[in-house]
């Protein structure tokens, strides 16, 4: 996720920080559009590539409004990917609360898709207040959701390389609110593209948030935008994380050894922004 630039460094924001708040705008969580341009609705789906193998899972994340979606899906919303008259019918495994507007289901295959076909994702009953589509960086245009399948099963679980380590945290107001965010490096080694489970815990309620986020240059951004996101901070202090790492076929490396412990990003950080601007 782009960040606000952390407060061990504020002498070097100046020429970058207005792009950088715009992108946070723009989103905190996915790189296709906006979850934080506070619509009242949206549909964002994993894997974001145009390949996938036999044996993918698909996670669709649904914001604000089109979050009632999750849980009528296959119910009074069928989701399914289609290739001509072949259907393979996409099972919610997993479903997963955000703090702030966002819910996400995790969905595996009925059945392997067939090598080399074009698959296009539905759901049926749609409101026609929505759109399944992402935005195509290539042809600067939005099309349906559309993969080509590579042969094989891929079993290989993600590698992790380099444990994740706080970097650094995030605070800007606007107008709608603040956007905050801890950040954590990492390294993994996947065939695929990779999800992250993150499972943060409030020290002094004992109350645990999963959700899976996708991470940008090999950072993971904990928070939320202006107006959605997967985890906010109360007015505690204190938390502690884990990462799970899972590919597009739903292979998972999973969390060893103590969670990471950190504190929540605070108003402080702007206000020192402000006065170094």
């Amino acid at each position: 996720m782009v960040k606000i630039p952390p407060i061990a460094n504020l002498q070097n924001v100046t020429s970058n920080f207005m792009r950088q708040l715009l992108t946070l705008i723009i989103g905190l969580f996915w790189t296709v559009s906006s979850y934080a341009d506070c619509s009242g609705n949206g549909l964002y789906v994993f894997p974001s590539g145009q390949t996938i193998r036999q044996n993918s899972i698909i996670i669709l994340d649904a914001y604000a409004h089109s979050q009632s979606i999750i849980g009528e899906l296959n119910k009074r919303h069928h989701i399914y990917l289609k290739s001509g008259d072949k259907k393979v019918r996409l099972i919610v495994k997993e479903t997963c609360i955000g703090q702030f507007d966002l819910t996400q289901a995790i969905m595996t295959l009925e059945k392997q898709l067939e090598p080399g076909l074009e698959y296009e994702l539905f759901i049926d009953s749609l409101p026609k207040s929505e759109s399944l589509i992402r935005y195509n960086d290539k042809t600067k245009e939005y099309e349906p959701i559309k993969y080509t399948v590579v042969a094989g099963i891929d079993t290989d679980k993600p590698v992790l390389t380099s444990t994740p380590n706080e970097i650094d945290k995030s605070y800007a107001l606007f107008g709608c609110g603040p956007a905050m965010s801890v950040n954590f490096n990492f390294s993994v080694k996947d065939s695929s593209e990779v999800i992250i489970k993150t499972t943060v815990k409030c020290i002094k309620s004992g109350v645990e948030t999963t959700y899976y986020i996708q991470a940008e240059n090999k950072q993971i951004s904990v928070g939320h935008g202006m107006c959605s996101g997967a985890f906010t901070y109360d007015e505690s202090n204190d938390y502690e994380i884990e990462f799970s790492f899972m590919d597009a076929s739903g292979n998972l490396t999973t969390w060893t050894g103590k969670r990471i412990k950190f504190t929540k990003p605070t108003d402080e950080l702007w206000d020192a922004w402000k006065k170094k601007k």
